[in-house]
């Protein structure tokens, strides 16, 4: 069997991953279209004759699906949620009305449908992703899945190290697990077992010299400057 790859980051993922370990998108997992069985042609008749039902245009059936949402192609037909806006794809798309300059703007559409942030944190040439209402797990042990293949040369870096998560609203923090050697913020220890607040620009230490930088992006806050 094929491995099964993220189509949004390109990260490798597991057959029985629902979502991606990397970036927490949606996995869309290959289907067999189901075709009818080869078998004599349907006798064919007029249309409006009696005792027929018009089915269409025959050729509506040959077109790709499409994202009632984004537009985006639907790569395989089973597909629930689009793999380019993550939305459901049997969900009716919000009705549109003329916004300002003339353009169509969606009706329903608010400041709380957009995501609020995105924690980043960066080991090296590496980065993970942290997105509203998640954590990641810091440390050497195998349930820090994402992260122990990039601490395991870390001697003085705990199993179970440190959490950092994201709330919905945006605010991020680091809750360091009761560390051997602790955790630090900006050179400052961060208290075991409670969680201090992360900033855009951070710092972030384990232990003595395993660094990670933290960077947190508001989606619009660059339009707001």
């Amino acid at each position: 069997m094929a491995q099964l790859i993220c189509s949004s980051c390109g990260l490798a993922a597991e057959d029985d991953d629902l979502v991606c370990r990397g970036c927490s998108g949606n996995l869309s997992r290959p289907a067999v279209a189901r075709y009818p069985l080869p078998g004599p042609p349907a006798p064919t008749t007029g249309a409006g004759a009696p005792g027929t039902v018009d089915e269409g245009d025959p050729s509506e059936e040959a077109r790709p699906r499409a994202c009632p949402h984004c537009g985006a192609p639907v790569p395989v037909p089973t597909n629930q949620v689009c793999v380019a806006c993550q939305r459901m794809l049997d969900e009716a798309p919000p009705s549109r009305t003329a916004g300002s300059g003339g353009r169509a703007v969606d009706a329903h559409t608010t400041r709380r449908d957009l995501p609020t942030a995105v924690l980043r944190i960066r080991f090296g040439a590496v980065e993970r992703t942290v997105t509203p209402g998640s954590t990641l797990l810091l440390g050497r042990a195998p349930a820090a899945h994402t992260t122990q293949g990039l601490l395991e040369r870390y001697d003085n870096v705990s199993r179970h190290h440190a959490t950092v998560g994201l709330e919905p609203d945006g605010t991020a923090w680091v809750r360091d697990e009761h560390s051997t050697n602790g955790t630090f913020v900006n050179g400052s220890p961060a208290c075991a077992g409670a969680r201090t607040p992360l900033r855009d620009g951070d710092v972030l230490r384990l232990a003595a010299d395993c660094t990670l930088w933290i960077s947190v992006d508001r989606p619009g806050e660059g339009d707001r400057r």
